[in-house]
């Protein structure tokens, strides 16, 4: 593998996975909309006065000062909004986790009251955080099972260049798009064809944006803060009858975090097929890391589907 790839087992942005864009809710008091179903404003709000209630005033006071309050409402609504598309993904996967395992896990961290301190999060509340993780760790390891992706990727310096090349590449079609990235292969850049990615060969890449997306989409994003913007068209993916290599790390042993940011990333395709609308006060809806944000300089990356048929 290419040496923008072979990055990808240090990628950093792994905690703040776990910690074009969307448009305003249509419905008055709506914070989002999701496939027609509204997430009230007010939800938001009493979430908000719950979770400085818990802390101490000193604290209070201090993210009033720092202007943090619409911070954490963002964090609200993105929480509620991954909740909200969780559920509909684990319905159509069949996944459930019952009463003893959500025990299990609150018991684990010390004990709702406890892991709460600090979080969006009261004892109340947390037993649907701990629900949720379960879920989405369990989403993660549908993945790791069954899907496998082929992509072409080339790479960029910039921000503003990955973005110019997302919309080249999905301008340009299919065939010409591979056309593209085969001349930067030819040319010497860090750019691939035809890569094939088994999740369960590589779990910490199968938590990126190119697990998020159906095939037939190009994405952009930077696997490290640090390192060049990687721009993928996936060709295709595969979520049946994928085998793993003997190389393959044990299911059972991977990491709970990177699980979560697996299944993670599957809610996107959810939250693509079924529409997220965030209402403005919000800011707005980061499709890729599934989280609002202040502004559109603040999302994670690109994306946009390839034409079918390529422009003139």
């Amino acid at each position: 593998m290419r040496s923008v790839l072979r990055t990808v087992a240090g990628v950093a942005a792994m905690g703040a996975l776990l910690g074009g864009c969307g448009v305003g809710a249509s419905q008055l008091g709506a914070a989002a909309l999701i496939d027609g179903t509204e997430i009230p404003v007010e939800q938001v709000h009493d979430q908000l006065v719950r979770v400085l209630a818990k802390e101490s005033p000193l604290l209070r006071a201090q993210l009033e000062a720092d202007h943090q309050l619409g911070e954490l409402s963002r964090k609200i609504i993105t929480v509620r909004i991954r909740h909200q598309l969780l559920a509909i993904a684990a319905q159509r996967a069949g996944l459930v986790v019952d009463q003893a395992q959500v025990n299990r896990l609150i018991k684990e961290v010390g004990g709702a009251e406890a892991a709460s301190q600090g979080t969006i999060f009261d004892a109340g509340s947390y037993r649907q955080r701990a629900k949720d993780k379960l879920l989405t760790a369990a989403l993660g390891r549908a993945v790791l099972r069954t899907s496998a992706v082929t992509i072409d990727y080339t790479t960029a310096e910039t921000r503003t260049a990955a973005k110019r090349r997302v919309e080249e590449l999905a301008q340009a079609g299919p065939k010409r798009a591979r056309q593209s990235i085969d001349a930067d292969v030819r040319a010497g850049k860090d750019a691939e064809l035809g890569k094939r990615i088994v999740a369960a060969d590589d779990p910490i890449f199968a938590a990126t944006p190119a697990f998020g997306v159906a095939a037939g989409t190009v994405v952009a994003f930077q696997l490290a803060d640090t390192q060049p913007w990687v721009i993928m068209v996936v060709r295709n993916r595969s979520d049946q009858g994928v085998q793993p290599s003997d190389h393959a790390p044990n299911i059972d042993q991977i990491d709970p975090a990177v699980l979560e940011a697996i299944g993670l990333r599957q809610l996107a395709r959810e939250g693509a097929e079924l529409g997220v609308r965030l209402s403005p006060r919000y800011g707005v809806w980061d499709p890729l890391n599934l989280q609002a944000v202040s502004d559109d300089n603040e999302t994670s990356g690109f994306v946009a589907p390839l034409r079918l048929a390529p422009s003139a």
